[in-house]
């Protein structure tokens, strides 16, 4: 048997205690000044309704809550807006979402750093299902310790994520894909393993189970079909209009292929000097209030008309765009540009422009938000012909919005 010495084992025993203090007295102060640095708190956001009745869920709540007003709301929260309600998010740091239309998100993370000294940046996480968020990411301003926290501001959607810096950026989400486009700033857009970053006037989109496509301009086409090389059934239907009198003759509307173009003839002859209505039109129903500018442009033809200039009342051309849509206050409205080439017996031509006869014209109008009123909700673009005796031809029909 060992003999012990007790004298050792003492020794042993207070030097090991003396190190274990040692390391706490090292290991306290390190462990609350890392806590001081990293400990994060979870935030609110202020939701305002600007529209409608906004259905917000709370963590742990069962029921949803109907807000017609204003709301503070946690971390975890899910906010839905319908057909007729939107509302605007304001973070602590002074970013913004606004939520239009039938669109819902979650709040999943809002956090900043639990002490003015903290390092950990300010985390807002944004989980969006469906419809189309604007997110304004604040400039970030010094701290009052001179410092300006950093910030991590993330949207994910079903088929990506993307990271906001400072800037203006859209999210747009329907049941196949994701569209993000920035006004000011730059994001960087993440899916299946690949990062595309798109900065001021770009746009990105990812499709389900793909990654994001290259970079393209933010300006896009919202017309379907508009350069016809699909039948016009595909997002057209026709217009023939004649007053309801069954004597008068109808035109009609005919797909053709001329100069390498798919194009849209709208054709009427034999008129015997009565009016007719003849051409296609196309169901838009989208609000473009989060655009900044929206123009038409379309190419076009005129072979023939009988009809001088715009008719006695300035209204029937040989081809007319009509866009109808509803302002702010949900008034129908509707903005309408005609072409002629002739005006023979110097007929009123308000509203219409005279163009070369028998060549290829391209046109595109200001930008329509300068109108009076404004448009707020596109319902519905109209490209026809009225009056006696026409033959015209269109394309490239595009109604672009930025």
């Amino acid at each position: 048997m060992i003999q012990r010495n007790p004298e050792r084992v003492a020794w042993f025993v207070l030097w090991n205690a003396f190190a274990v203090f040692l390391l706490l007295c090292a290991l306290v102060p390190l462990g609350v000044r890392y806590y001081l640095r990293h400990a994060t708190t979870p935030q609110t956001a202020a939701l305002e309704v600007i529209g409608g009745t906004v259905r917000v869920r709370e963590p742990g709540v069962a029921s949803p809550l109907a807000v017609t007003k204003t709301l503070q709301v946690p971390e975890g929260t899910t906010i839905e807006t319908d057909a007729t309600s939107r509302g605007i998010l304001t973070f602590d740091d002074g970013s913004t979402t606004i939520l239009f239309p039938s669109t819902q998100i979650l709040l999943r993370e809002m956090r900043a750093a639990a002490f003015g000294w903290g390092v950990e940046p300010i985390q807002i996480g944004i989980d969006q299902t469906r419809g189309r968020i604007r997110v304004g990411a604040a400039p970030q301003l010094p701290a009052a310790n001179g410092e300006t926290p950093p910030r991590v501001f993330r949207v994910t959607t079903p088929q990506l994520t993307a990271a906001l810096a400072e800037g203006s950026f859209a999210v747009e989400v329907t049941s196949d894909a994701t569209q993000v486009s920035a006004r000011d700033g730059t994001a960087a857009v993440s899916a299946q393993e690949r990062t595309v970053t798109i900065t001021r006037g770009q746009r990105t989109v990812a499709r389900n189970g793909e990654p994001p496509l290259p970079p393209v301009p933010a300006a896009q086409d919202i017309i379907v079909n508009g350069d016809f090389k699909d039948p016009l059934a595909r997002g057209w239907s026709t217009v023939r209009e004649t007053g309801g009198d069954p004597s008068v003759v109808t035109g009609a509307v005919d797909l053709q292929t001329l100069d390498g173009r798919n194009v849209v003839r709208i054709l009427r002859g034999d008129a015997k000097q009565t009016s007719a209505i003849t051409g296609v039109t196309q169901q838009i129903n989208r609000e473009v209030s989060d655009y900044r500018s929206i123009r038409l442009a379309t190419d076009l033809r005129l072979q023939y008309q009988s009809l001088a200039g715009g008719g006695i009342l300035s209204s029937e051309y040989p081809l007319i765009l009509r866009l109808k849509y509803r302002d702010v206050y949900g008034s129908e409205a509707e903005w309408v540009h005609g072409f002629y080439y002739q005006n023979l017996t110097n007929n009123p031509t308000g509203n219409g422009e005279q163009v070369p006869q028998g060549v290829w014209v391209p046109y595109e109008s200001t930008n329509l938000f300068e109108i009076d009123p404004r448009p707020f909700f596109i319902t519905s673009i109209q490209i026809y012909a009225s009056g006696w005796d026409y033959d015209a031809f269109v394309t490239g029909i595009r109604l672009i919005v930025e």
